[in-house]
C-alpha cells in the first residue's frame, strides 16, 4: 500500500546555528508528533525534501532520524521511507539531552566501548562477511579515496566524506546480520555523533582513508585479529580527534 506523507512543510522552521543541529531537528519533529501534525504511522517526507525544508545538509537529517529511531519514536525502513511510530514520545525525551549533548568524559566513555564491543563485532564480521558486501566497501574506498585526492586546500567535500563514513558503516552493520548486535552498534554511534564534527579536515579525512584502507584489507583477507586491530585503531583515531585519549591506546 502507498503511504502519502503529511502536509507538514508550513510548520517547519529552518534550522538556526545556535545549538547542535542533529537536536533542533529532533526537537522540531517530536514537537510535530505532539502537536498531531504527525500522526503514528504517518510517513515523514522524503530525505531530500526535508533537509531542504529544514536548510540542512542530508547527513546532519540522517543523525537526527537516527536519534529519533534509537529512541523509538520513528522507524526508517531502508528502501521504504521513515514512518512515525505508535509510542508516545513524552516518556521518551528524558534521554536526549544524554545523547546530543557529550561532555568530553562522557564521550571518552563511549568510545572507549565502541572500541571493546565494535572490535570483537568486526572480527566476526570477518568471518562472514560475503562477496556483496566486500565490493559494496571497495567501491565506497574507491569513492572516498577519489574525493580526498581530488580535493585542494580548504575544498574538500566534508559533508560527502560524512556521508561515505556512514555509508561505509552501515554497509558492515548489514554485515552482522543479527539484530541485536546491529541494535548495540547504532546505539554506540548516535551517542558518538559529537566526532563526526571534529573529522572534516583533509589531514584527518586522509587518516580516516587510511583507516578504512586496512579494515577492508583485514576483511577480504577474513583476518578477524587484524580486522579488530583496524578498528580498535579507528577508534583511536576518532578520540585523537575529539581531543580524548583512550585507556589502553597504543600509540606508534
Amino acid at each position: 500500500m502507498k503511504h502519502k506523507s503529511p502536509d507538514i512543510a508550513p510548520k517547519i522552521v529552518p534550522i538556526t546555528k545556535r545549538e547542535a543541529l542533529p537536536e533542533q531537528i529532533v526537537r522540531q519533529l517530536v514537537g510535530l508528533v505532539k502537536s498531531g501534525h504527525l500522526k503514528p504511522g504517518d510517513r515523514l517526507p522524503a530525505e531530500r525534501i526535508l533537509a531542504e525544508e529544514l536548510g540542512v545538509g542530508r547527513p546532519t537529517l540522517r543523525e537526527a532520524l537516527r536519534a529519533l529511531q534509537l529512541l523509538g519514536i520513528v522507524d526508517i525502513r531502508h528502501g521504504g521511507g521513515v514512518f512515525v511510530t505508535g509510542l508516545e514520545p513524552d516518556t521518551l525525551l528524558g534521554p536526549l539531552h544524554l545523547f546530543l549533548n557529550l561532555d568530553r568524559y562522557t564521550l571518552e566513555t563511549i568510545l572507549e566501548a565502541r572500541k571493546v564491543i565494535e572490535g570483537a563485532v568486526l572480527a566476526f564480521v570477518a568471518r562472514i562477511i560475503d562477496e556483496r558486501s566486500l565490493a559494496t566497501l571497495q567501491a565506497n574506498l574507491a569513492e572516498l579515496e577519489g574525493i580526498i585526492t581530488g580535493s585542494r586546500a580548504g575544498q574538500l567535500d566534508g559533508e560527502r566524506v560524512n556521508a561515505l563514513a556512514e555509508e561505509f558503516r552501515a554497509t558492515i552493520e548489514r554485515a552482522v546480520d543479527n539484530s541485536i548486535l546491529t541494535r548495540a552498534i547504532k546505539s554506540l554511534d548516535v551517542l558518538s555523533t559529537a566526532t563526526r564534527q571534529r573529522a572534516l579536515s583533509a589531514a584527518s579525512a586522509s587518516r580516516l582513508l587510511d583507516n578504512h584502507r586496512r579494515i577492508v584489507a583485514a576483511l577480504v583477507q577474513r583476518d578477524s585479529l587484524e580486522a579488530q586491530r583496524a578498528l580498535e585503531a579507528h577508534i583511536d583515531y576518532l578520540g585523537e580527534v575529539s581531543h580524548v585519549t583512550l585507556r589502553g591506546t597504543h600509540h606508534a
